[in-house]
């Protein structure tokens, strides 16, 4: 078996690897201990569930580690998909309200097909009942939340984000404000990336409106404590609201238990819904959604009992549900049921467990096989501090480049992100060791050709 390397020993997710590796009667760097550890792996029969890249022109199959990105394609979401089609062929626009056995898709009525995976999504991002609704894109539902939430009153307009935000959540903070008449130079504070959030937000005091902040850093996958920053917004007299594009189904989340005021999620990424899929939003049953009066409304947040009566004055329902526009489009949503259902079967407690050792062994691998200083890491050491996701920085004179081009040519599918990182990251529902340490040759490899 390999010696491990000094570098290797140092981080502070090697005990737990190398453990998992002893366990199993191998060592973390010996070349036996992938296979053994995926036959070991009680997840892995979700592997099948999903559909991979093809294998290319020489026969390389893919190696898929970009589910930050776009998840796979679960294999049962085009049979679902297909029978939401019947459904429409067969009852046309009775399909809104058929729900009997042996008609095409049963127990998808569209009137209420929002529900189709509210329970899975409850327990996905820790809400209690009628605290979450599938709906629109991420960035509606920000602009939705913002809207029902930012309500600047004298000297109490300022909205605290990350300096390093997504891009969407930077543009949505900055036309809020200026649909309020408000100047964003003076009504947007950036916290630069690393500092203290709760010492920036406790300095502003009663400035302090609305604190926005991605749950998981999509840029360095750092986790945030999502607890610390509602204390900190609440000690300040504001609201807290979370971006958790990066981590619903990537780690544990307790939005009702933290204290958290409001969040949206997109499902697009480790919850595998398909490009551009239906979104989720939260708001805390603190908040009584029908007395928010920023709030845009539509007539799908209308009562059930009373939505077919067309009324001028609506009867909004209590909870994020209440926020709804228009009625959702059925054919994402039986698609994105599927991807949830496969999520929640797994669980989020055994998909951590499994996360935390595909990175832990991603990191010592890196460590243990590439040439010394060929990279940097973005993302915390810390394995609590982290999700599914290491971001490596390659500093010149290594052209990123040329290493994304030499990756791609051997099948491998990660992230760039310009000017010099790339994001790698094992989706712990589908991927196992072997794809990491598949990529990891394959990255050797490519660092080689660097220098030839």
């Amino acid at each position: 078996m390999a010696a491990i390397t000094e570098s290797a020993r140092a981080l502070p997710c090697f005990a737990a690897v190398e453990a998992h590796a002893l366990s199993l009667g191998t060592t973390v760097a010996s070349p036996d201990f992938p296979a053994k550890a995926d036959a070991a792996d009680e997840l892995r029969p979700f592997r099948d569930k999903f559909l991979f890249p093809a294998a290319d022109a020489a026969g390389r199959p893919s190696v898929y580690l970009c589910g930050n990105s776009l998840g796979l394609q679960p294999a049962s979401t085009k049979q679902a998909v297909l029978a939401d089609l019947d459904r429409w062929a067969a009852l046309g626009v009775e399909g809104h309200f058929e729900d009997e056995p042996g008609k095409p898709n049963p127990g998808v009525a569209w009137w209420t097909i929002e529900d189709l995976a509210e329970a899975e999504a409850a327990r996905l991002v820790g809400a209690e009942p009628g605290e979450v609704v599938i709906m629109n894109s991420l960035t509606v539902n920000l602009h939705l939340l913002l809207g029902a939430f930012y309500r600047p009153d004298g000297a109490r307009e300022v909205i605290v984000v990350e300096d390093m935000a997504f891009p969407s959540d930077e543009y949505a903070v900055q036309s809020v404000v200026r649909h309020h008449g408000r100047d964003p130079a003076a009504c947007i504070v950036r916290v630069p990336h690393g500092a203290d959030f709760a010492a920036a937000v406790a300095e502003l005091g009663d400035r302090c409106c609305v604190v926005l902040v991605g749950a998981l850093q999509y840029y360095s996958g750092e986790w945030y404590d999502a607890k610390a920053l509602a204390d900190a917004a609440h000690g300040a007299g504001a609201v807290l609201g979370l971006d958790c594009a990066h981590a619903a189904g990537n780690v544990p989340l307790a939005l009702h238990a933290d204290g958290v005021d409001f969040a949206c999620w997109c499902s697009y990424k480790y919850l595998n819904s398909g490009p551009g899929a239906l979104a989720g939003a939260f708001v805390h049953d603190k908040h009584d959604t029908r007395a928010l009066d920023g709030a845009l409304r539509g007539w799908w947040g209308n009562e059930r009992s009373s939505r077919f009566r067309m009324a001028r004055e609506p009867e909004f329902r209590a909870g994020a549900p209440g926020l709804q526009l228009s009625n959702p489009p059925t054919l994402p949503m039986v698609a994105l049921k599927e991807a949830y259902a496969l999520h929640d079967a797994a669980t989020m407690a055994k998909l951590r467990a499994k996360s935390l050792a595909l990175t832990g062994y991603l990191e010592v691998l890196l460590a243990q096989l590439l040439p010394p200083g060929s990279h940097d890491q973005v993302t915390p050491r810390d394995p609590a501090r982290r999700g599914a996701q290491l971001s490596l920085l390659f500093a010149p004179p290594t052209d990123v480049d040329a290493v994304f081009a030499e990756l791609r040519k051997r099948n491998v599918f990660v992230d760039l992100r310009r000017p010099n990182v790339i994001r790698v990251a094992p989706a712990p529902l589908y991927n196992g060791f072997a794809d990491v340490r598949a990529f990891v040759d394959c990255l050797a490899e490519a660092l080689a050709a660097q220098k030839t």
